[in-house]
């Protein structure tokens, strides 16, 4: 009895002790997963045919399954006409629907429908996101080059609360430091600049010239990066297709590379300080350090089966492309490592354009 009352004795010392050094500032508290069936996985927005209200959002989960549809299937709606873009931030999905003039609010891990925003949206196009505010560009009426606005969405009653004026256009945004940077494309025009707004005072303080048509723009170590298509032969005054590095400490244009004669880029995204950028169907890398256009492609997806290259992006060293087809046909979604190798493809619906990543 004696020795087992020892024994008890030294048990809970040693219980004793390991509690107290494994408190909760010794060791890393992992927080659980939110619930529901899209808490992991990437978003693919299948904007759909011009007037044909069938704009959808794919799902593929990280187990490699992949869903269709997600937004109609959980909440019984449509989603509406051409599906520009989707925002993820806090809880919530933003998705940014063009043709229907609206953005349509669901939970980001059960896609259940929150609401939908419609009133002083017009031709929306992307939204990004500073606080308890969403900035959404706007072309306002494509007719009309004057009346282009980025919207403050107010993220708590869900209503428009401001407009910010820009010029005709108004394309991707990013925000770094308490600074906004629009792409402005043009709209039905030509555009080459990136608005700068301070968003304090929600006024443009800068207009950085870049080349015709800005397609895609990155901030990496102090650097916006700004690739432009140029003007195609179609438009009968082709212009050339540019990439600039700008020192976002005074807005200064470092270096600019043009495109060779009737090559026109389009998406750019960055990994391990290696620039990323499509070409047609064909994937180009860049060193950020030596900035020197690329010769030859990394890798060309047509020897997959592509055919319209129509989304891109790198997420966790997988590169993902969206491949639109003929516009009217399921799209498809190919993946790649990062040498070009071919990882996955799957089919999804009408016209994939760019991919969204939760909790991956």
């Amino acid at each position: 009895m004696k020795t087992s009352f020892y024994k008890c004795i030294s048990m809970l010392f040693i219980l004793f002790v390991i509690s107290i050094s494994c408190t909760s500032e010794d060791r890393d508290y992992i927080a659980p997963l939110p619930e529901g069936d899209y808490s992991q996985g990437v978003f693919i927005l299948n904007e759909g045919g011009y007037g044909y209200s069938n704009a959808s959002v794919s799902f593929l989960d990280v187990d490699g399954q992949d869903y269709s549809s997600i937004f109609s299937g959980v909440n019984q709606m449509t989603l509406g006409d051409v599906a520009q873009s989707i925002g993820l931030y806090g809880d919530n999905a933003y998705i940014v629907v063009n043709n229907s003039a609206t953005i349509e609010i669901v939970n980001r891990y059960t896609f259940e429908y929150i609401t939908t925003v419609s009133s002083d949206i017009m031709n929306p196009r992307y939204i990004a996101f500073e606080g308890n505010k969403g900035y959404i560009t706007n072309w306002g009426d494509p007719n009309n080059v004057a009346d282009d606005y980025v919207a403050v969405l107010n993220l708590e009653t869900h209503l428009v609360e401001d407009k910010i004026p820009v010029v005709e256009g108004p394309e991707k945004l990013l925000i770094y430091d308490g600074t906004l940077y629009v792409a402005h494309k043009g709209g039905y025009g030509w555009g080459h600049t990136i608005s700068v707004i301070d968003l304090l005072t929600k006024n443009v303080t800068s207009s950085i010239p870049v080349g015709d048509v800005p397609d895609d723009m990155l901030i990496d170590d102090g650097k916006l990066y700004v690739i432009s298509s140029g003007k195609g032969d179609y438009t009968l005054d082709e212009t050339p297709g540019m990439l600039h590095k700008i020192n976002i400490s005074d807005n200064s244009i470092e270096k600019t590379l043009t495109f060779p004669e009737k090559r026109h880029p389009r998406f750019l995204d960055i990994n391990n300080e290696m620039l990323y950028y499509t070409i047609d169907n064909e994937v180009y890398t860049i060193s950020t350090d030596d900035f020197v256009l690329s010769e030859t492609p990394l890798f060309s997806p047509e020897d997959d089966g592509l055919d319209l290259l129509y989304g891109f992006k790198i997420h966790n060293d997988i590169i993902y492309l969206a491949d639109a087809k003929d516009y009217v046909s399921k799209g498809a979604v190919f993946m790649y490592n990062l040498r070009g190798l071919l990882q996955n493809t799957f089919l999804v619906q009408i016209i994939p354009n760019s991919f969204y990543f939760n909790n991956i």
